[in-house]
């Protein structure tokens, strides 16, 4: 093998490149080129026409980036004349997981049912054209698009013959058309933070500009609810905790100072030691009763306060708007298809005699190979 390997080559210091010869030998067969590259234009035109048009919408949001200090809650206490406050703990989530959220199975699974209206001309609309609503499950499937008769015959079929229901969606058990409809939209999703501003950028990929728009609408109003709801959790729990137990030291005030005046008007005219002991329970009862109603009332409202004070505050910088022009460019598909054909045109003709070489003198030192072992 070794000898058949100096043969070909029979200078150990490689191969020199004869880049005068390859010109000379481009521009001598500049027909098979042209002709390479004009089919490859073709395909070309024949992808851009069969192209969905991809349309993206961009939404930055800014969120507030500041340490809570506990003075308004300080001063709240302060007003309501108690010293009591409520400890905040620190948060677990911030916005550097707005990615794995906007990606995460159950949060894809909350956009699935959401209603969605095509995009329809102006024109359209002017001649009294309505758009019809679907969903982000049915278009990303495209179970939205008018089909010819003998098409939508074959989907009623295979409808029929489906094992599952979509209609009903768990997270962690999805049907097959669910999942694949998660895996779209994971894909047109998607969702970057600046670790050092905080800036978040969210991009919707979409083949209809107005769903585009819609679903970016969606998304964004999701993620700032996702975040506000886990960061007032445990502030709303006190909150209703604490109004749960106002109300029970309202209802036992007023039944405290409901028994304490009915007996002072049945005593009236009573003078008897034991009936003003009775009296002065009852009354000291309803005093308590009225500094406690009087503590929890403070305590309902520092955490009302506090519910405000965890609540974070997004500024959209770049809201979302309807694109005007797609992402997918026909012009762009056709000149990449002519210089693919262009250059592995060119490339043929200058090293497809070295390859075709390659692969005889491999084939052969192979078939001698094989032939010395047999022997």
């Amino acid at each position: 093998m070794e000898e058949n390997y100096r043969e070909v080559y029979p200078e150990d210091e490689g191969m020199n490149i004869d880049w005068m010869a390859i010109l000379r030998n481009l521009l001598r067969r500049w027909k098979f080129i042209v002709l390479v590259t004009f089919l490859f234009s073709v395909l070309g035109v024949v992808a851009a026409l069969t192209a969905h048009r991809k349309y993206q919408v961009t939404v930055t949001l800014a969120p507030e980036m500041q340490n809570r200090a506990s003075g308004t809650m300080s001063a709240l206490a302060s007003m309501l004349g108690g010293g009591a406050t409520l400890n905040s703990s620190p948060d677990a989530l911030n916005i550097t997981l707005f990615p794995q959220i906007s990606s995460s199975t159950p949060f894809l699974c909350s956009l699935l049912e959401v209603p969605v209206t095509p995009y329809v001309p102006q024109q359209q609309l002017v001649e009294g054209a309505v758009p019809e609503t679907t969903t982000v499950f049915a278009h990303v499937l495209g179970r939205d698009r008018v089909l010819s008769e003998k098409k939508a015959r074959k989907r009623a079929e295979a409808d029929a013959k489906y094992l599952f229901d979509d209609s009903v969606i768990n997270p962690e058990q999805l049907t097959p058309r669910q999942g694949r409809a998660v895996e779209i939209l994971r894909a047109s999703i998607n969702t970057s933070v600046d670790n050092k501003t905080g800036v978040t950028t969210i991009v919707v990929t979409s083949d209809d500009r107005m769903i585009a728009k819609q679903l970016a609408d969606t998304v964004t109003q999701r993620l700032q609810d996702f975040v506000i709801d886990y960061r007032t959790k445990k502030a709303t729990a006190d909150y209703n905790y604490y109004v749960e137990l106002a109300d029970e030291a309202h209802a036992k005030l007023v039944k405290a100072q409901a028994a304490y005046a009915a007996r002072v008007d049945y005593d009236r005219s009573v003078i008897l030691q034991s009936v003003n002991s009775e009296r002065q329970r009852l009354e000291d009862e309803a005093n308590l009763a009225n500094q406690i109603y009087s503590q929890m009332a403070q305590q309902r409202e520092l955490a009302k306060g506090k519910i405000q004070e965890m609540k974070p505050v997004y500024a959209v910088v770049q809201p979302a708007t309807v694109p005007i022009r797609s992402v997918t460019s026909r012009a762009k598909i056709c000149i990449i298809w002519f210089f693919v054909g262009f250059l592995l045109s060119c490339a043929w003709v200058a090293f497809g005699d070295i390859v075709i070489q390659f692969f005889k003198d491999l084939f052969k030192s192979e078939d001698t190979g094989t032939q010395q072992v047999k022997a």
